[in-house]
């Protein structure tokens, strides 16, 4: 028995905004992050672990705790690629962005990412 349609009718959860800054782009240990989905997974222990919080960064009901957080570059992997955002977030600049949230049954299942200003939106 197949999954029917896309990912079988997985849902938004919940979505929240993020401004990926350079606090992002180094673990707590100073060392470089190479790919988007542990800058994301960053970006969310700065903000909820740390307290570091850029103008842009809302508060999300998911990732407040660190094994929900540890999840997120396997949720970013399960998702949709956004090859720009990755480039331009991978290069050390600063972006705004839309994180969405994808599930069934109130489990997260994927994330997909999404440039604030809405321009290309692309949901679950």
């Amino acid at each position: 028995m197949g999954l029917g349609g896309p990912v079988a009718a997985q849902h938004q959860l919940g979505a929240y905004y993020a401004e990926i800054g350079r606090e992002d782009v180094f673990n707590s240990s100073g060392v470089r992050l190479g790919d988007l989905g542990a800058i994301l997974q960053q970006d969310r222990a700065n903000y909820h672990r740390f307290g570091i919080r850029h103008f842009g960064d809302d508060s999300d009901p998911f990732f407040a705790d660190r094994a929900a957080r540890s999840q997120i570059p396997a949720l970013y992997a399960r998702g949709p690629r956004e090859p720009l955002i990755e480039r331009i977030v991978l290069q050390g600049n600063t972006l705004g962005i839309l994180v969405v949230v994808c599930g069934r049954g109130g489990r997260p299942d994927y994330l997909v990412i999404n440039f604030a200003d809405g321009d290309s939106y692309r949901g679950c």
